[in-house]
């Protein structure tokens, strides 16, 4: 009980120290729960699946089959209107996207330049769902040389 009845002075600079103490080893152990979640990210991807993220894609025409014998597809022509698509999803789903692109295109029976409206079918090989984005397609088709008379 006389350790009750000491110095005022000493009572209040004990009971400091407790205080500092006590939010020194609360400031470590916030750092160390911190760099424990920071650690987990790395080794974890699963975070990815949550996080959504955006990127502009260029889209890719599909053609089904080609056009009759004595016919040839121009590639370096074949145009896309809109050229580009910005697509919103997980992280995970479109860090490796390169495209997106259409459903396929059939130009067996063309013998002259093709214009549809073809629906995107797919962005990183998964297909996407809901309303249809579409766009326009101009697939150019001449005749070979090897073709002509």
């Amino acid at each position: 009980m006389n350790l009750l009845k000491g110095s005022l002075v000493l009572k209040l600079t004990a009971l400091a120290f407790a205080v500092a103490t006590y939010f020194y080893i609360q400031g470590e152990v916030m750092e160390i729960e911190k760099k424990a979640l920071e650690m987990s990210k790395i080794t974890d991807p699963s975070y990815k699946l949550i996080k959504l993220t955006a990127k502009n894609l260029p889209i890719k025409v599909r053609l089904a089959t080609a056009p009759p014998e004595g016919y040839e597809i121009v590639t370096e022509k074949v145009s896309v209107n809109p050229s580009r698509l910005v697509v919103v999803g997980p992280e995970v789903l479109l860090e490796e996207a390169s495209n997106a692109e259409t459903a396929l295109l059939d130009v067996s029976e063309s013998t002259q330049s093709v214009t549809k409206k073809i629906p995107l079918e797919s962005v990183a090989g998964t297909h996407l769902a809901g309303e249809p984005y579409v766009v326009e397609v101009t697939v150019p088709i001449e005749k070979t040389s090897s073709g002509r008379s």
